[in-house]
Parts: structure tokens; sequence; C-alpha cells
């Protein structure tokens, strides 16, 4: 008798650890699906798969009512006149003009740099102007021998050292501004943007 109760308390003993086993199983399983969902549903989500978006400028232009800065399938628009300007929150009258701005492309600018040692340094320089409306980009295309004058001038004076680092880099921005709103007066640029800086 009392082999079959201890026979029986063993059964129940390995019913109870087949149990425990299995539960454990399936906690790990929901656990480890857990995590594989969610990291592909986080990598979905950033890869603009769903919800998200890989482009973050052109989802505040459309969420801020700026319906021009793309075509109507969600594409950004493409430059106008040759690559030379592009528009953004262009379009009826009522857009706010904090939003409005129009570039103006100017022609790259190769220049060599003053240097103490034998080996000649170049600046290569591409940029663009930030203007108001369309009317002064306009005005500043039939000026741009003017300011591409300037520039020349104040770069060919330039040290290696002048341009470099962060400090160099925004006191070359400050000085071609207010070049180039010297060059244009009465007309105004409101900044001066680097598209490609190289020293070499």
């Amino acid at each position: 008798m009392a082999k079959e109760v201890e026979k029986e308390e063993q059964e129940g003993e390995q019913e109870a650890a087949a149990k425990g086993g299995k539960l454990k199983l399936i906690i790990l399983a929901v656990a480890g699906l857990l995590v594989l969902g969610g990291g592909g549903g986080a990598a979905a989500y950033f890869m603009g798969l769903f919800g998200g978006t890989a482009e973050p400028e052109m989802a505040d232009a459309t969420e801020a009512g700026d319906e021009s800065a793309t075509t109507p399938d969600g594409e950004p628009k493409a430059e106008a006149k040759g690559g030379k300007e592009t528009a953004e929150g262009e379009g009826d009258g009522g857009s706010d003009p904090a939003v409005t701005a129009v570039f103006v492309d100017l022609p790259d600018v190769l220049v060599n740099l003053q240097s103490s040692g034998k080996r000649m340094r170049f600046l290569k320089l591409r940029v663009a102007l930030e203007v108001a409306d369309e009317a002064t980009a306009e005005s500043i295309r039939a000026l741009t021998p003017r300011v591409m004058d300037s520039f020349q001038l104040y770069l060919r004076a330039l040290t290696v050292e002048e341009v470099e680092g962060a400090v160099g880099l925004q006191r070359l921005k400050e000085e071609l501004l207010a070049r180039v709103n010297r060059a244009i007066r009465p007309l105004d640029v409101e900044d001066v943007l680097f598209k490609e800086m190289l020293v070499q």
C-alpha cells in the first residue's frame, strides 16, 4: 500500500515537472515572439513602412499645410529653371511668409588659398543663397557676376587656417553674407547656405 502511494506521488511529481517544463517552454516562446515582433515593428516604423517617415523634413512641410513642397504623389518637387532655384512654400497667397523661401544656386567656386608651404592648397565651394521671394531671386541671378567677383576677391586672400573648423566656417559664412548683400544692394539675402566645401 505504501509502495502504491509512493508510486502515485512520484507519478504526480513527474506530471507536475512535465507541465512546468511545458509552461516554461510556452513562456519562453511567447517572450521570444514579443522581442522579435517588437524589434521588427520598430525597424519597419523607422524605415517608414508604416506610421513613420524616412524624410521628416517632408513630413513637417506637409503637416504645416505646405502642399507645394511635394507633388500629389508625395515626391519632392523638381528644381525649377534648370536647377537654379527651389521654391518652398510658394503657392497660394495665404501661405505663411516664414515658411516661404527661394534658393538661388551660385556657380561653383574653386580658388587657391594662401599657403606658406610649397604645396598649393585649394578651396572648392558650392553655395546657395536664401531669399524671400522669386522677384529677388531673379534680380540676384542677373547680378551673379558681381556676386561671384566679390566672392573670388575675398576667398583668394584666405589661408588654410582661416577656413578650418567650425569657427572658421561660421566666419566664412558671415563674411560671404555681408559681401553678397553689399554687392546686390538694395536687395537682401537672408542666408548663405554651404552645399559643399572642400579644402585640399
